[in-house]
């Protein structure tokens, strides 16, 4: 390795020890990945079936005050 390497690679050390660089275990690409329940790997199962099934309800519950209107049949 160069001087110049060794001397990047201490700096770089050195800025990881006070604190102005997360080391790449620490961060990167999924850094906050689980933070939203999208995330989660159940949320195309039971959550999107939660939510379908609240949908639903919501749908029949206008339909319902609809026919007591007369409007829809």
């Amino acid at each position: 390795m160069s001087i110049a390497k060794n001397a990047r690679a201490s700096q770089v050390m050195a800025d990881i020890k006070s604190g102005k660089h997360t080391p790449a275990n620490k961060q990167g690409k999924f850094a906050n990945y689980g933070s939203v329940a999208e995330d989660s790997v159940y949320y195309s199962t039971k959550l999107s079936q939660k939510a379908d099934a609240v949908r639903i309800a919501r749908v029949e519950a206008s339909r319902a005050r609809l026919r007591l209107k007369g409007i829809f049949i």
